[in-house]
């Protein structure tokens, strides 16, 4: 495969084509290529397609699938999100088991704004203003 067709991935009617299957980025057909951060600097490119004060829409140019994979895991994981923590049934006649009812509580996504609650510290007790 020419080196230029290397940052290319191909998808075709029954498959997906010149995809690196690497354990490591920057590996292609069991050849290495050494990785270099001043290689990265010069190679990556980054075209913001749409911008608002809370969306960002861009194009990551000149880096490997799992770096661009990597960089999306950090964004993720840095999005304030809440989620119910924690259950308390009172009195549940459901057939559906009290834990499995909680986790799947847990697993409904909350629209809220985080910043407008008061986080909760481990010795406060519950309230309206520190839990949903």
């Amino acid at each position: 495969m020419a080196l230029e067709d290397r940052n290319r991935v191909v998808i075709l009617e029954d498959r997906v084509e010149n995809i690196s299957g690497a354990e490591f980025p920057l590996s292609f057909d069991k050849h290495e290529v050494s990785y270099s951060l001043e290689e990265l600097k010069n190679a990556l490119d980054i075209k913001i397609v749409h911008l608002t004060p809370t969306e960002i829409e861009f194009d990551l140019i000149g880096v490997d699938a799992s770096i661009a994979n990597a960089l999306r895991r950090i964004l993720l994981a840095e999005i304030p999100t809440m989620a119910i923590e924690t259950v308390y049934m009172i009195n549940n006649t459901g057939i559906v088991q009290d834990e499995v009812l909680a986790h799947r509580l847990g697993l409904v996504p909350i629209l809220a704004n985080p910043e407008d609650f008061n986080w909760k510290r481990s010795e406060d007790p519950p309230t309206d203003q520190n839990t949903v």
